[in-house]
């Protein structure tokens, strides 16, 4: 009497191995799609927040650029804690800037910005007119040191926008000395 197996003289899978094969490969595609997504995502944000650094070292470079005294004339609706009309200068308004909204629409790259600034202030004068600035007193052992400057925050947004905000914001700011 001989025993023979069932495997013995077949050559090939059986099915139960072939999707046990199947599954495995899937498993293991899946990881690599879901890997090769996230870093392409990832890679996308990161282009976003350096474009956005970009904008906003610009901006800044503008403001420093027209100087402290630009800035006086703005009514105390104009600055903080509101956004500022337009940008660099109270007399001549960038004609990119939506006034009405308080923000310069920028495309970078094929990504869709807004810039918007704000004067951040502790004090006001009435000479020149609506003159805010900051006021710090230092003492330097003999005496006090008043200093005074303005404070401009750029605020970079992209993403969804909603409103004043968006899905995404960044911060820069810069101070001009009087």
């Amino acid at each position: 009497m001989v025993h023979t197996t069932l495997r013995q003289g077949r050559k090939g899978f059986t099915l139960v191995e072939v999707g046990i094969a199947v599954f495995i490969v899937a498993v293991v595609s899946l990881a690599g799609a879901a890997y090769y997504i996230s870093s392409r995502v990832k890679e996308i944000t990161e282009w976003q927040e350096q474009n956005a650094l970009f904008l906003a070292e610009r901006e800044v470079e503008n403001w420093q650029s027209e100087g402290y005294t630009a800035l006086a004339g703005f009514q105390a609706a104009d600055v903080a804690p509101n956004l500022l009309p337009y940008g660099y200068r109270f007399g001549s308004a960038d004609a990119a800037w939506n006034q009405v909204n308080r923000y310069k629409p920028v495309t970078l790259d094929g990504f869709n910005y807004r810039v918007r600034a704000m004067l951040i202030w502790t004090h006001s004068t009435g000479s020149p007119a609506n003159d805010h600035f900051v006021q710090e007193v230092y003492n330097n052992g003999v005496g006090d040191i008043n200093v005074y400057y303005r404070r401009v925050r750029v605020i970079m947004q992209w993403g969804t926008f909603i409103g004043a905000g968006a899905d995404n914001e960044m911060i820069q700011e810069t101070r001009m000395a009087r």
